[in-house]
């Protein structure tokens, strides 16, 4: 059966109480015996490693150099291999929540899917322009759906580049870490129009759209290929918008690519959106799926802020 499209944060913020108590509180109960299970193991593991160095530094590794010198790399390997374990046990845990109570969880969320599969391709990211130096991405989160008979999809990744370093070693650097947001818009674009951070050197694929708004040109740098589309559709009130979005998310970085019949966003953001499923707290803590749920509505919310809905004037 089709799940129903909703046309308001109140429908989804309702739905969503409804869910939580009934389908995914009855599911905690195991899962939370499951994580305190894993955090005993895991301060255990942390105690043995601690108890094996202490052990060692006490019976030989103070007698002279060798040994204190031995003692060093055994405290890097035990904490190493330690971190890694307790690390990788811990993403498993959270992939292994996010599997079985995120379905749940999109039940609350209209006819809106959560997947771990690539929703926003590389190719898709690479055309909007807003950084030539895309090469590959590490998904984490993805939703896809409509809101108000618009099209959503949601991507949570890391995009990286790759560079020369010091005795020009090959390197790998993130230049994102947030959330692409790509939303069809009922009235297509006939140009190309970037809006970018603007920097001491500015990228541009095209002219310079020079705009009304003051405080939004020291801000960004918009570039277009149609100049008079790009006036028409940058109001006042839509970089008035784009900014509060921005004051929104805390991001440290906001931009977007206006072309044919979407405009995509970038949010770059440091915080791990989404997250479910924390080892060190209670699977039955509903402030995670308050956070969730805030995070996922003030996505959409970029649909009612900049009235993309609409047919003329976004």
């Amino acid at each position: 059966m089709d799940k129903k499209e909703f046309n308001s944060i109140k429908e989804f913020k309702i739905n969503f109480t409804h869910v939580y108590h009934s389908s995914i509180v009855p599911m905690l109960e195991k899962l939370e015996k499951e994580r305190k299970f894993l955090k005993s193991i895991a301060l255990l593991s942390w105690l043995l490693v601690f108890l094996i160095i202490g052990i060692y530094f006490y019976a030989m590794g103070i007698k002279s150099a060798e040994g204190m010198c031995f003692g060093a790399v055994l405290t890097i390997i035990c904490v190493g291999m330690c971190f890694h374990y307790v690390r990788s046990a811990g993403k498993n845990f959270e992939r292994k929540i996010k599997t079985k109570i995120m379905p749940e969880v999109m039940k609350a969320f209209g006819n809106f899917n959560w997947t771990q599969s690539s929703v926003i391709d590389l190719d898709t990211i690479k055309e909007t322009r807003l950084n030539d130096n895309f090469e590959t991405k590490d998904d984490d989160d993805n939703f896809y759906g409509t809101y108000k008979g618009l099209s959503v999809k949601i991507n949570e990744t890391k995009i990286t580049y790759g560079s020369r370093g010091d005795y020009d070693k090959a390197r790998t650097e993130y230049i994102f870490k947030g959330v692409f947001v790509e939303i069809d818009v009922k009235k297509p674009f006939k140009g190309h129009t970037i809006i970018r951070k603007r920097r001491q050197i500015n990228s541009h694929s095209y002219e310079e759209v020079k705009l009304e708004d003051p405080e939004f040109s020291r801000k960004y740098y918009v570039d277009s290929n149609d100049q008079v589309e790009a006036r028409y559709v940058l109001t006042t009130t839509f970089m008035e918008r784009f900014k509060n979005i921005k004051n929104i998310f805390r991001a440290s970085q906001m931009e977007a690519s206006l072309k044919d019949n979407k405009i995509i966003i970038s949010i770059s953001t440091d915080r791990d959106l989404f997250k479910l499923g924390d080892i060190n707290k209670p699977v039955n803590d509903t402030k995670q799926y308050t956070k969730l749920l805030n995070e996922f509505i003030s996505i959409l919310a970029i649909v009612d802020e900049l009235k993309l809905n609409q047919n003329i004037g976004l």
